[in-house]
């Protein structure tokens, strides 16, 4: 299978499945997930299981998107922040993305639920540029779509990684 991607300054956007062999975070979320589901529907809030992620949980997210009346994503809300991630990010439980002193890191955000809601699975999510401060880095953001009824998408949640960049 070929990995399907899109391209945007400073990051891209793909489908997680085919980062499985190369990346155990990816594998570990996604064997986590099918184990629930029997890869048969949509993961729901009931199958995550706080105990048996506790070596992830301070880099996991969970977000929700929101609707405008005809079903266009208009914003995307942090409902929790594990610790390591509020101290990449700051913290923002409870608030919009677009609350996010940085403009770029909330469109990142943005499209990267846009994109998990539009394929309907779990994708990967790579920054190559983040900031003039924090350009030793790179971040993988790991979407996975969560639904109550297996059609809805009403959580996201989400797998972060922080990474030093290979310098030259």
């Amino acid at each position: 299978m070929g990995r399907t991607r899109e391209n945007l300054p400073g990051f891209s956007l793909e489908e997680a499945e085919s980062y499985r062999a190369e990346r155990p975070e990816v594998e570990r979320v996604l064997a986590y997930f099918e184990e629930r589901t029997g890869g048969k529907r949509l993961a729901c809030r009931a199958d995550i299981e706080p105990g048996q992620l506790r070596d992830i949980l301070p880099d996991v997210c969970i977000m929700t998107p929101e609707f405008d009346p005809a079903g266009v994503l208009e914003d995307v809300k942090v409902r929790l922040m594990g610790t390591n991630v509020v101290n990449f990010y700051g913290e923002m439980t409870g608030k919009s993305i677009f609350i996010h002193p940085s403009s770029e890191v909330a469109d990142r955000i943005f499209k990267s639920a846009a994109f998990c809601l539009e394929r309907r699975k779990p994708v990967l999510v790579q920054a190559y540029t983040l900031s003039e401060e924090k350009n030793y880095l790179r971040v993988s953001v790991m979407y996975v779509p969560l639904s109550e009824n297996n059609r809805d998408i009403d959580r996201l949640f989400l797998h972060v990684a922080v990474r030093r960049a290979f310098a030259c």
